[in-house]
Protein backbone atom coordinates (compact mmCIF):
# COMPACT_ATOMS: atom_id res chain seq x y z
CA UNK A 1 0.00 0.00 0.00
CA UNK A 2 1.43 3.23 -1.04
CA UNK A 3 1.28 6.61 0.59
CA UNK A 4 -1.53 8.15 -0.90
CA UNK A 5 -3.04 4.87 -0.08
CA UNK A 6 -2.44 5.07 3.41
CA UNK A 7 -3.20 8.60 3.38
CA UNK A 8 -6.72 8.06 1.99
CA UNK A 9 -7.77 5.72 4.23
CA UNK A 10 -6.14 7.44 6.94
CA UNK A 11 -8.88 9.86 6.14
CA UNK A 12 -11.80 7.90 5.93
CA UNK A 13 -11.10 5.62 9.37
CA UNK A 14 -10.85 9.36 10.93
CA UNK A 15 -14.58 10.54 9.30
CA UNK A 16 -15.65 6.71 10.46
CA UNK A 17 -14.11 7.25 14.18
CA UNK A 18 -15.57 11.16 14.43
CA UNK A 19 -19.16 10.95 13.01
CA UNK A 20 -20.19 7.49 14.26
CA UNK A 21 -21.59 6.82 17.74
CA UNK A 22 -19.31 5.12 20.20
CA UNK A 23 -22.15 2.25 20.68
CA UNK A 24 -21.43 1.84 16.58
CA UNK A 25 -18.71 2.01 16.01
CA UNK A 26 -17.56 -1.84 16.37
CA UNK A 27 -20.33 -2.30 13.37
CA UNK A 28 -19.14 0.46 11.11
CA UNK A 29 -15.34 -0.46 11.39
CA UNK A 30 -16.63 -4.00 10.16
CA UNK A 31 -19.16 -2.51 7.56
CA UNK A 32 -15.91 -0.48 6.13
CA UNK A 33 -14.24 -3.66 5.84
CA UNK A 34 -11.59 -2.87 8.88
CA UNK A 35 -11.51 -6.99 9.70
CA UNK A 36 -10.43 -8.21 6.38
CA UNK A 37 -7.47 -5.29 5.97
CA UNK A 38 -6.33 -6.76 9.34
CA UNK A 39 -5.65 -10.22 7.14
CA UNK A 40 -4.34 -8.44 4.52
CA UNK A 41 -2.29 -5.75 5.84
CA UNK A 42 -1.92 -6.06 9.57
CA UNK A 43 0.69 -3.27 9.96
CA UNK A 44 -1.29 -0.79 8.11
CA UNK A 45 -4.87 -2.08 9.66
CA UNK A 46 -2.99 -1.56 13.35
CA UNK A 47 -1.06 1.08 13.25
CA UNK A 48 -4.15 3.54 11.20
CA UNK A 49 -6.95 2.72 13.44
CA UNK A 50 -5.65 2.39 17.15
CA UNK A 51 -3.46 5.84 16.94
CA UNK A 52 -6.89 7.51 15.67
CA UNK A 53 -8.31 5.72 18.53
CA UNK A 54 -6.09 7.34 20.98
CA UNK A 55 -6.84 10.76 19.36
CA UNK A 56 -10.56 10.58 19.79
CA UNK A 57 -10.58 8.36 22.68
CA UNK A 58 -12.78 6.35 21.01
CA UNK A 59 -13.10 2.73 22.78
CA UNK A 60 -13.28 -0.46 19.90
CA UNK A 61 -12.71 -3.84 20.02
CA UNK A 62 -9.45 -3.93 18.00
CA UNK A 63 -7.60 -4.12 20.54
CA UNK A 64 -9.01 -7.56 21.43
CA UNK A 65 -9.31 -8.68 18.05
CA UNK A 66 -5.89 -7.82 16.79
CA UNK A 67 -4.33 -9.80 19.88
CA UNK A 68 -6.83 -12.90 19.15
CA UNK A 69 -6.09 -13.14 15.43
CA UNK A 70 -2.17 -12.68 16.43
CA UNK A 71 -2.23 -15.62 18.80
CA UNK A 72 -4.65 -18.07 15.67
CA UNK A 73 -7.83 -17.97 17.57
CA UNK A 74 -11.03 -16.95 16.59
CA UNK A 75 -12.28 -13.58 17.46
CA UNK A 76 -12.73 -13.41 21.14
CA UNK A 77 -12.75 -10.86 23.91
CA UNK A 78 -9.21 -11.02 25.88
CA UNK A 79 -8.58 -11.24 29.61
CA UNK A 80 -5.68 -8.80 29.87
CA UNK A 81 -3.44 -9.40 33.20
CA UNK A 82 -3.74 -7.52 35.74
CA UNK A 83 -2.20 -3.77 35.41
CA UNK A 84 1.68 -3.66 35.66
CA UNK A 85 2.11 -7.24 35.05
CA UNK A 86 3.92 -8.13 32.35
CA UNK A 87 2.97 -11.78 32.47
CA UNK A 88 -0.40 -13.93 32.73
CA UNK A 89 -2.37 -13.42 36.25
CA UNK A 90 -4.60 -15.77 35.45
CA UNK A 91 -3.59 -19.22 36.88
CA UNK A 92 -5.10 -23.02 35.83
CA UNK A 93 -4.71 -26.43 37.57
CA UNK A 94 -5.01 -29.57 36.11
CA UNK A 95 -7.73 -31.56 38.16
CA UNK A 96 -9.49 -34.95 37.52
CA UNK A 97 -11.85 -33.74 35.05
CA UNK A 98 -10.24 -31.24 33.12
CA UNK A 99 -8.59 -27.67 33.93
CA UNK A 100 -9.77 -25.39 36.87
CA UNK A 101 -9.26 -21.81 35.32
CA UNK A 102 -8.96 -18.75 38.03
CA UNK A 103 -10.00 -15.68 36.06
CA UNK A 104 -8.25 -12.66 37.13
CA UNK A 105 -7.20 -9.54 35.10
CA UNK A 106 -8.75 -6.88 32.83
CA UNK A 107 -11.41 -7.02 30.51
CA UNK A 108 -12.50 -4.40 27.96
CA UNK A 109 -16.50 -3.93 29.04
CA UNK A 110 -19.36 -5.17 26.64
CA UNK A 111 -23.22 -4.47 26.36
CA UNK A 112 -23.27 -7.61 25.79
CA UNK A 113 -21.70 -10.90 27.43
CA UNK A 114 -19.13 -12.03 24.81
CA UNK A 115 -19.55 -15.97 23.72
CA UNK A 116 -15.84 -16.65 23.82
CA UNK A 117 -12.89 -16.06 26.03
CA UNK A 118 -9.15 -15.79 25.53
CA UNK A 119 -7.33 -16.50 28.72
CA UNK A 120 -4.00 -16.22 29.05
CA UNK A 121 -2.78 -18.33 32.27
CA UNK A 122 -0.19 -19.76 34.01
CA UNK A 123 -0.25 -23.94 33.78
CA UNK A 124 2.50 -26.22 35.65
CA UNK A 125 4.75 -22.99 35.66
CA UNK A 126 4.35 -22.02 32.11
CA UNK A 127 2.15 -19.50 30.33
CA UNK A 128 -0.53 -20.82 27.96
CA UNK A 129 -3.61 -19.28 26.11
CA UNK A 130 -6.99 -21.00 27.04
CA UNK A 131 -9.72 -20.58 24.09
CA UNK A 132 -13.18 -21.04 26.04
CA UNK A 133 -16.83 -20.43 26.05
CA UNK A 134 -18.01 -17.52 28.35
CA UNK A 135 -20.95 -17.95 30.61
CA UNK A 136 -21.24 -15.27 33.37
CA UNK A 137 -21.35 -11.89 34.33
CA UNK A 138 -19.32 -9.80 32.17
CA UNK A 139 -18.77 -5.59 33.17
CA UNK A 140 -21.17 -3.65 30.72
CA UNK A 141 -19.15 -0.35 31.91
CA UNK A 142 -15.71 0.81 32.99
CA UNK A 143 -13.99 1.19 36.13
CA UNK A 144 -11.30 3.26 37.50
CA UNK A 145 -10.08 6.85 36.55
CA UNK A 146 -11.19 6.44 33.30
CA UNK A 147 -14.50 5.06 33.11
CA UNK A 148 -15.00 6.23 29.25
CA UNK A 149 -12.09 3.92 27.94
CA UNK A 150 -14.37 0.77 28.70
CA UNK A 151 -11.91 -0.55 31.04
CA UNK A 152 -12.46 -3.06 34.38
CA UNK A 153 -11.64 -6.05 36.21
CA UNK A 154 -12.65 -9.31 36.16
CA UNK A 155 -12.34 -12.27 38.21
CA UNK A 156 -14.11 -15.69 38.07
CA UNK A 157 -13.47 -19.41 38.49
CA UNK A 158 -14.16 -21.40 35.12
CA UNK A 159 -13.88 -25.41 34.63
CA UNK A 160 -12.99 -26.02 31.36
CA UNK A 161 -11.60 -29.11 28.71
CA UNK A 162 -7.96 -30.04 28.48
CA UNK A 163 -8.72 -29.13 24.79
CA UNK A 164 -9.37 -25.34 25.50
CA UNK A 165 -5.87 -24.98 25.58
CA UNK A 166 -4.97 -23.88 22.38
CA UNK A 167 -1.06 -22.55 22.73
CA UNK A 168 2.01 -22.03 25.24
CA UNK A 169 4.37 -20.07 25.76
CA UNK A 170 4.88 -19.32 22.00
CA UNK A 171 1.34 -18.27 21.49
CA UNK A 172 1.57 -16.47 24.45
CA UNK A 173 4.43 -14.12 23.29
CA UNK A 174 2.70 -13.51 19.67
CA UNK A 175 -0.57 -12.29 21.64
CA UNK A 176 1.21 -10.35 23.88
CA UNK A 177 3.09 -8.86 21.20
CA UNK A 178 0.11 -7.82 19.09
CA UNK A 179 -1.15 -5.92 22.34
CA UNK A 180 2.55 -4.45 23.12
CA UNK A 181 2.24 -3.24 19.13
CA UNK A 182 -1.28 -1.72 19.41
CA UNK A 183 -1.16 -0.12 22.46
CA UNK A 184 1.96 1.81 21.23
CA UNK A 185 0.13 3.27 18.65
CA UNK A 186 -3.13 4.05 20.65
CA UNK A 187 -0.73 5.81 22.89
CA UNK A 188 1.15 7.89 20.45
CA UNK A 189 -1.97 9.02 19.52
CA UNK A 190 -2.65 10.24 23.18
CA UNK A 191 1.01 11.93 23.68
CA UNK A 192 0.38 13.55 20.01
CA UNK A 193 -2.43 15.15 21.25
CA UNK A 194 -1.29 16.47 24.80
CA UNK A 195 1.66 17.72 22.68
CA UNK A 196 -0.96 19.80 20.21
CA UNK A 197 -2.98 20.74 23.24
CA UNK A 198 0.38 22.79 24.48
CA UNK A 199 1.93 24.09 21.82
CA UNK A 200 -1.23 25.63 21.33
CA UNK A 201 -1.69 26.89 24.46
CA UNK A 202 1.81 28.48 24.72
CA UNK A 203 1.78 29.95 21.13
CA UNK A 204 -1.44 31.92 22.01
CA UNK A 205 -0.99 33.10 25.66
CA UNK A 206 1.21 35.48 26.65
CA UNK A 207 3.17 36.74 29.90
CA UNK A 208 5.02 39.65 30.84
CA UNK A 209 4.17 41.01 28.01
CA UNK A 210 5.90 38.26 25.45
CA UNK A 211 4.50 35.30 24.19
CA UNK A 212 4.79 32.15 26.65
CA UNK A 213 6.19 29.99 24.23
CA UNK A 214 9.39 32.50 23.55
CA UNK A 215 10.48 30.82 26.94
CA UNK A 216 13.49 28.89 27.24
CA UNK A 217 12.05 26.93 30.00
CA UNK A 218 8.45 25.92 27.71
CA UNK A 219 10.53 25.40 24.75
CA UNK A 220 13.03 22.94 26.71
CA UNK A 221 10.23 21.46 27.79
CA UNK A 222 8.04 20.94 25.10
CA UNK A 223 11.10 19.71 22.74
CA UNK A 224 11.80 17.09 25.40
CA UNK A 225 8.26 15.88 24.68
CA UNK A 226 8.83 16.15 20.89
CA UNK A 227 11.86 14.10 21.18
CA UNK A 228 10.22 10.99 23.05
CA UNK A 229 7.03 11.62 20.36
CA UNK A 230 9.65 10.88 17.62
CA UNK A 231 11.26 7.85 20.09
CA UNK A 232 7.98 6.43 19.82
CA UNK A 233 6.91 6.76 16.52
CA UNK A 234 10.36 5.29 15.14
CA UNK A 235 9.73 2.41 17.65
CA UNK A 236 6.22 1.35 16.67
CA UNK A 237 6.88 1.31 12.99
CA UNK A 238 10.21 -1.01 13.64
CA UNK A 239 7.99 -3.35 15.62
CA UNK A 240 6.22 -4.27 12.79
CA UNK A 241 9.64 -5.02 10.67
CA UNK A 242 11.47 -8.03 12.41
CA UNK A 243 9.79 -11.50 11.06
CA UNK A 244 11.96 -13.69 13.67
CA UNK A 245 9.02 -14.52 16.46
CA UNK A 246 11.90 -13.59 19.29
CA UNK A 247 12.90 -10.61 17.56
CA UNK A 248 9.45 -9.03 17.00
CA UNK A 249 8.47 -10.06 20.43
CA UNK A 250 11.48 -8.06 21.96
CA UNK A 251 10.71 -5.08 19.11
CA UNK A 252 7.42 -4.82 20.00
CA UNK A 253 8.22 -4.47 24.16
CA UNK A 254 10.27 -1.68 23.55
CA UNK A 255 7.87 0.22 20.77
CA UNK A 256 5.58 0.11 24.45
CA UNK A 257 8.20 1.01 26.46
CA UNK A 258 9.01 3.84 24.40
CA UNK A 259 5.61 5.08 23.36
CA UNK A 260 5.09 5.08 27.93
CA UNK A 261 7.86 7.27 27.93
CA UNK A 262 6.38 9.61 25.25
CA UNK A 263 3.18 9.30 27.28
CA UNK A 264 4.69 10.10 30.66
CA UNK A 265 6.94 12.80 29.38
CA UNK A 266 3.69 14.41 27.72
CA UNK A 267 1.85 14.18 31.24
CA UNK A 268 4.38 15.59 32.93
CA UNK A 269 5.47 18.57 30.77
CA UNK A 270 2.13 19.38 28.84
CA UNK A 271 0.16 19.35 32.03
CA UNK A 272 3.16 21.96 33.80
CA UNK A 273 3.17 24.32 30.46
CA UNK A 274 -0.54 24.01 30.76
CA UNK A 275 -0.75 25.61 33.96
CA UNK A 276 -3.92 25.63 35.80
CA UNK A 277 -5.63 25.75 32.24
CA UNK A 278 -4.70 21.95 32.08
CA UNK A 279 -6.36 20.94 35.38
CA UNK A 280 -9.94 22.17 34.62
CA UNK A 281 -12.94 20.14 33.39
CA UNK A 282 -13.60 22.40 30.68
CA UNK A 283 -10.01 21.80 28.81
CA UNK A 284 -9.43 18.22 27.11
CA UNK A 285 -6.04 17.61 28.33
CA UNK A 286 -7.18 15.57 31.52
CA UNK A 287 -9.11 13.56 29.30
CA UNK A 288 -5.97 12.29 27.65
CA UNK A 289 -3.40 11.74 30.92
CA UNK A 290 -6.49 9.84 32.56
CA UNK A 291 -6.82 7.49 29.19
CA UNK A 292 -2.57 7.51 29.18
CA UNK A 293 -2.29 6.82 33.05
CA UNK A 294 -4.88 4.09 31.92
CA UNK A 295 -3.22 2.33 29.03
CA UNK A 296 0.57 2.66 30.37
CA UNK A 297 0.37 -0.37 32.73
CA UNK A 298 -1.56 -2.52 30.43
CA UNK A 299 0.50 -5.47 29.69
CA UNK A 300 3.66 -4.60 31.64
CA UNK A 301 4.10 -1.21 33.36
CA UNK A 302 7.62 0.72 32.14
CA UNK A 303 9.08 -0.39 35.50
CA UNK A 304 8.68 -4.32 34.20
CA UNK A 305 9.50 -4.43 31.00
CA UNK A 306 12.70 -2.46 31.70
CA UNK A 307 13.66 -5.53 33.65
CA UNK A 308 12.55 -8.23 31.32
CA UNK A 309 14.45 -6.42 29.06
CA UNK A 310 17.38 -5.57 31.04
CA UNK A 311 17.84 -9.97 31.83
CA UNK A 312 17.50 -10.33 28.27
CA UNK A 313 20.19 -7.89 28.29
CA UNK A 314 22.62 -9.53 30.55
CA UNK A 315 21.64 -13.14 29.26
CA UNK A 316 22.84 -11.65 25.66
CA UNK A 317 19.50 -13.12 24.23
CA UNK A 318 18.75 -9.45 22.62
CA UNK A 319 18.79 -8.71 19.29
CA UNK A 320 21.11 -6.63 17.26
CA UNK A 321 20.21 -2.35 18.02
CA UNK A 322 19.81 -2.61 14.16
CA UNK A 323 16.80 -5.04 14.37
CA UNK A 324 15.03 -3.45 17.28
Amino acid sequence: MDTDEKALLRETLDGIIGDTRPERLDEALAEFGWPELLDDEPAVAVSLLLELQGRHLATTSALDVTMARAAGADDAAVMHPAPGSAMPSSTATTTSTGIRLDVHGMVAARAHEPSRVLVPATLDGQAVLVHTDWHGAWPATGTGIEPTAGWATLTATLEVDRSDVIGGPTAWRALRAAGHRALAHEMVGLGTVMLELAVDHVGSRTQFGRPLGSFQAVKHKLADVRLWQECAVLATDAAWEPTDDHEAATAATVAKVTANRFTQAARHHCQQVLGGMGFTWEHDFHRYLKRALLLEPLLGSTESLHVELGAQLRAGSLPRLAML
